[in-house]
């Protein structure tokens, strides 16, 4: 039988990431549209940033179960911090998933020996998950020995920090996509400043723009026109993750709801914390917030088993950025001004928490993949 109970390799995990929160994000201004560095030189420097790259390669070669706890704490500090750190998993999908052993000694290193990020450049300013039926305008013409890639990606995560890309392109004169690993220094390759965002402040999103940018036939990731399944795979992988981010933030939201009704009394004199109402909503907290763990971990294994996590994967992502939306916007309903006013911390939770229902797909999409497995006849009496 599985244990539900975590392993040491996992408490060690947490309590890293819980004393990186401590002393670089619960006391740090991190929503002023200008992404710390120096924050992210610390989270390399404890092994956040490459815990779950593998060991050889110099990552800690963690699994992704006992990395959730420590992607929950450095959420719980600042998800916008949270999402560039753990993005990686998205971002090396791609190499773990379908790449050769070449390849990975080849691009991962670049992520272990210094402070580096990689980008999934999937989206495209016409969209995004309708890249899956409508023909990508970002192209790959064939050349002698390699592809020229000529394109833009948008609202890409890591974009204006990444020290390679994974991009998909549509090969010139065939349908379907191709995945491509671009480095940051590729002739044409240009990158735009962090976007300026209504939340997750202190992760870098940008433009990934492309003219003409030379890459070797070697540097193609699976085969000509499988970038739908890398890229299906890649997020089913990375969204079972999201999952912990979500409870992260709704823990902070929770707490400082918490301390709120210790602190404010009633009309009857008596603490909020006493009031049936405040008291319910908060066991409706606690309830969504340990089911949504549950969930995140169950998914996670099923990752790190080698399990076809499609339909899990976006439960996961749909269930638990929704959890993070409602806890964000109940607690800043019930901490009053303080939930609203500009420069407190719950209503930036309550901005950062909507960026998880929209990356790696919103609601809509997790509801079609979950349905297109759900509604199968085979599914009946199957638990």
């Amino acid at each position: 039988m599985t244990s539900f109970l975590p392993t040491p390799q996992a408490e060690a995990w947490r309590e890293r990431g819980r004393a990186f929160a401590l002393e670089h994000l619960l006391d740090t201004d991190l929503d002023q549209h200008e992404p710390p560095l120096s924050v992210y030189r610390a989270a390399f420097d404890v092994g956040l940033c490459t815990a779950v790259l593998p060991e050889g390669v110099g990552g800690g070669g963690a699994s992704l179960v006992d990395m959730a706890g420590a992607a929950e704490e450095v959420a719980y500090g600042d998800v916008g911090v949270a999402t560039s750190i753990f993005v990686v998993t998205l971002g090396i999908g791609p190499l773990v998933l379908f790449g050769s052993d070449e390849q990975r000694r080849k691009w991962l290193p670049r992520l272990t020996r210094d402070l580096g990020f990689c980008s999934f450049a999937w989206t495209e300013p016409e969209g995004s998950s309708n890249l899956f039926g409508r023909p990508a305008s970002t192209v790959a013409r064939p050349t002698n020995g390699g592809y020229e890639i000529t394109g833009t990606k948008t609202t890409i995560t890591n974009a204006p920090v990444a020290s390679f890309f994974t991009v998909f392109a549509r090969i010139e004169g065939q349908s379907g996509l191709t995945a491509f690993v671009v480095p940051r220094e590729a002739r044409g390759l240009t990158t735009s400043a962090p976007y300026r965002k209504h939340g997750q402040r202190a992760s870098f999103t940008g433009e990934l723009v492309l003219d003409r940018v030379r890459v070797e036939a070697d540097d193609m990731i699976g085969r000509p026109g499988q970038g739908i399944q890398v890229a299906m795979r890649s997020f089913a992988r990375s969204r079972a993750g999201i999952g912990a981010l979500a409870v992260g933030v709704s823990r902070r939201a929770r707490d400082l709801v918490i301390a709120h009704g210790h602190e404010r009394t009633a009309g009857d004199g008596k603490p909020l914390i006493y009031q049936q109402d405040f008291r319910f909503r908060i066991a409706q907290m606690e309830a969504e917030i340990e089911a949504s763990r549950a969930l995140t971990l169950r998914a996670l294994w099923e990752v790190d088993n080698g399990r076809d996590v499609v339909r899990l994967s976006s439960c996961v992502k749909l269930l638990c950025a929704d959890m993070a939306v409602r806890i964000t916007d109940t607690a800043a309903e019930m901490l009053g001004a303080n939930g609203y006013l500009e420069g407190r911390v719950a209503e930036k939770l309550r901005r950062d928490a909507k960026a998880l229902q929209i990356y790696e797909g919103p609601p809509a999409i997790q509801k079609m993949l979950i349905a297109e497995q759900a509604t199968r006849r085979s599914r009946i009496g199957q638990p």
